[in-house]
């Protein structure tokens, strides 16, 4: 990600009522499962418009259109991906900025998302040749901001770490490496598809702790056919994803605090 004074954003908000918080919800797709009276995409939408590293936002939505159907409840634009798959929602994002180099990718789950940790991160990312930057949160970190919300962490030299859901991304990378990208995203909750990606004496090493950030680096890029950056960064809230009816309700509670101000 390369030196600029703002950098478009999209917001992947696609799924449908099939989700499981979706359906613990009784809404449409996920992203508008509502903490506060608003729906999850409307507190992403809100910290990114008013990130300074930030330029235009749009959300995308699935062919089902349900964040249209529902009046655009994110209030900015909406975009409408060709397909439910992952990276139809990523290449709408693209179809989207037509102009743009680097795209922010931005799941619609992170109600906790603030500008002062878009803008630090983004920051962090800018003045690298990368084509990819992903960033990692320590363990102890995340733990000690959300007690209670356990997550994967990976265990390597520097530490343990989580990966997060904030992800400047090349447009060329989206438009012309599609296919890794789908099957990357298609196993990465699968052990055994993981292994077969990675190598299995790969993930073995990881699994022991043998791994530094460096060699993570080195093998995402090899695997993705571009250059990966993995980037620390301090703001835990950047990892709190929404993946279950327990984490709608763990997020009302951190997002109702920090309301009043607690």
């Amino acid at each position: 990600m390369g030196e600029s004074a703002q950098v478009p954003a999209a917001i992947l908000a696609g799924g449908d009522a099939t989700d499981k918080v979706a359906l613990a919800a009784g809404v449409p797709c996920k992203a508008l499962a509502e903490i506060e009276g608003r729906p999850l995409v409307s507190w992403v939408a809100e910290a990114l418009a008013l990130a300074q590293t930030v330029g235009a936002v749009v959300a995308v939505e699935g062919p089902t259109r349900a964040l249209s159907g529902a009046g655009e409840p994110a209030g900015v634009p909406v975009v409408t991906a060709a397909g439910p798959g992952f990276i139809d929602t990523m290449a709408a994002a693209a179809e989207a900025y037509a102009d743009a180099e680097t795209i922010v990718l931005v799941t619609g789950d992170l109600p906790l998302l603030h500008p002062e940790a878009i803008d630090d991160y983004l920051r962090s990312c800018q003045g690298g040749r990368a084509e990819v930057s992903y960033p990692l949160v320590r363990e102890d970190e995340f733990d000690r901001a959300f007690p209670g919300r356990g997550k994967f962490a990976a265990p390597l030299r520097e530490g343990r770490f989580i990966g997060a859901n904030v992800v400047p991304v090349s447009r060329r990378f989206i438009l012309e490496e599609g296919p890794i990208i789908a099957s990357t995203f298609a196993r990465r909750k699968s052990i055994v598809g993981m292994c077969s990606l990675l190598g299995w004496g790969f993930v073995l090493r990881l699994a022991l702790g043998r791994l530094s950030v460096a060699d993570l680096e080195r093998r995402a890029s090899a695997m993705l056919g571009t250059e990966l950056r993995a980037v620390p960064t301090s703001w835990p809230e950047i990892a709190f994803d929404v993946d279950t009816a327990d984490d709608l309700e763990l997020a009302r509670h951190y997002l109702r605090r920090r309301l009043e101000g607690a």
